[in-house]
C-alpha cells in the first residue's frame, strides 16, 4: 500500500473514531437537538462527578483524558460544574490527548457556552484535537465557527475537511457557499460527497450550476451524482427546478430516476409537461416513476401546497 492509501486509511479511522466518541448518529443526518443520550442513562453519583473531577484536575494526562472522556458519557445533569473545568482543559492542557477527550466531553454534553473554546481548538496543532472541535460544533452549530470552519477546509488531513464540511451545513450561513464549491474536487471521495451535502442544506442558489454539472459528469461516482440532484433539489430559488428538467434528459438512468423523484418532490404543475415528454422516452418502472411524480405534482396543487419546499432526501 502507497502513501496515499495509508493516508486514507488513517482518515478513515480517526473520522469513525471522532463518530463513535462524539456520539453522532448519521454523518447525512442533521445535528440533533442537545439533549440527553443513551450514554447518559447512567449519570454518575456526586462521589463518582468528585473522584473523576480531582483527576480531571490533579491526575496524570492518562487519568485526565480518561475523566474527561467519563464525565462526557455520564455527567450530563452535572454539565453546569463539569464544563468550566472541561473549557479549561480543551484550551490550555499540553497534552493533545485531554485536549481532544476534553472537546468530546464538551460535544457530548452540548455545553454551548464552550463553543468559543471549540472555535479556537479548530486551529489546534493537532489534527486530532481539530477534528473533535469540528465534530462537537457539529452538535452545536453557531455563526461563530464559520470563518475558522472555511479554513480548516484547506487542512492537509482529509477528516478535518470532512468534519469542516459537515459544520458548515448545520450552521447553514451562505458566507460558506464559495468555499464548499471550490471543494467540489477535493482529492477524497468521502469530503467531496459532505461538501455536496452541506451545499443542499445551506440552500443557496449560486450552487445550482455547480451541483448540475456534477449531476452530469460521467467521470464522478455515481453516488456523488445522485447526492447533487438531491442536493440540487433542496435549494432555494426557481432555479433549481429548471437545472432538474434540464437533468431529465442525462444519459443515465439512475441519474434520470433521482431526478424524477425530486422533481415529484418539489415541482409545479409547469413541469409535467416536461416528465410526459420523457415518458414518452421511457419504458417500464421509469414510466411508474414518471406517473407517481406527476400524481405527487397534482395532489399538491390540488392541496394548494407551495412547490419548491426542500424535498424528502432519498437514501443513495
Amino acid at each position: 500500500m502507497g502513501a496515499e492509501g495509508r493516508r486514507a486509511l488513517r482518515a478513515r479511522a480517526r473520522l469513525v473514531l471522532v463518530v463513535i466518541t462524539v456520539g453522532l448518529v448519521s454523518l447525512g443526518a442533521l445535528a440533533p437537538a442537545v439533549v440527553p443520550s443513551i450514554a447518559h442513562a447512567q449519570n454518575m453519583t456526586e462521589a463518582e462527578v468528585g473522584t473523576s473531577m480531582q483527576q480531571l484536575q490533579q491526575g496524570t494526562p492518562e487519568e485526565r483524558a480518561a475523566a474527561a472522556e467519563a464525565l462526557g458519557r455520564r455527567a450530563y445533569r452535572h454539565r453546569d460544574r463539569v464544563a468550566p473545568v472541561l473549557r479549561v482543559l480543551i484550551r490550555e492542557d499540553a497534552d493533545w490527548r485531554v485536549r481532544a477527550s476534553a472537546g468530546r466531553a464538551i460535544g457530548r454534553l452540548g455545553t454551548r457556552d464552550a463553543v468559543p473554546d471549540l472555535v479556537r481548538a479548530l486551529r489546534d496543532p493537532v489534527v486530532d484535537v481539530r477534528v473533535v472541535a469540528a465534530a462537537a460544533i457539529w452538535r452545536l452549530p453557531d455563526p461563530a465557527a464559520v470563518l475558522p470552519l472555511i479554513e480548516l477546509l484547506r487542512d492537509q488531513d482529509a477528516s478535518a475537511r470532512q468534519w469542516a464540511a459537515l459544520a458548515l451545513g448545520v450552521i447553514r450561513d451562505r458566507r460558506a457557499v464559495p468555499a464548499l464549491l471550490g471543494m467540489m474536487r477535493d482529492p477524497e471521495a468521502a469530503v467531496r460527497l459532505d461538501v455536496i451535502r452541506s451545499l443542499g442544506r445551506i440552500r443557496d442558489a449560486s450552487a445550482v450550476p455547480a451541483l448540475e454539472e456534477c449531476a452530469r459528469d460521467d467521470a464522478r461516482a455515481m453516488d456523488e451524482r445522485l447526492e447533487a440532484v438531491s442536493a440540487l433539489a433542496s435549494l432555494q430559488g426557481p432555479e433549481k427546478v429548471d437545472s432538474l428538467v434540464r437533468l431529465l434528459e442525462s444519459p443515465s438512468r439512475d441519474v434520470r430516476q433521482r431526478v424524477i423523484e425530486s422533481l415529484g418532490q418539489v415541482g409545479d404543475a409547469l413541469v409535467i409537461p416536461a416528465l410526459r415528454r420523457r415518458r414518452g422516452a421511457e419504458v417500464g418502472a421509469m414510466r411508474t416513476a414518471i406517473d407517481s411524480a406527476i400524481r405527487e405534482i397534482e395532489t399538491r396543487g390540488r392541496e394548494g401546497a407551495p412547490p419548491g419546499g426542500a424535498p424528502r432526501v432519498p437514501t443513495p
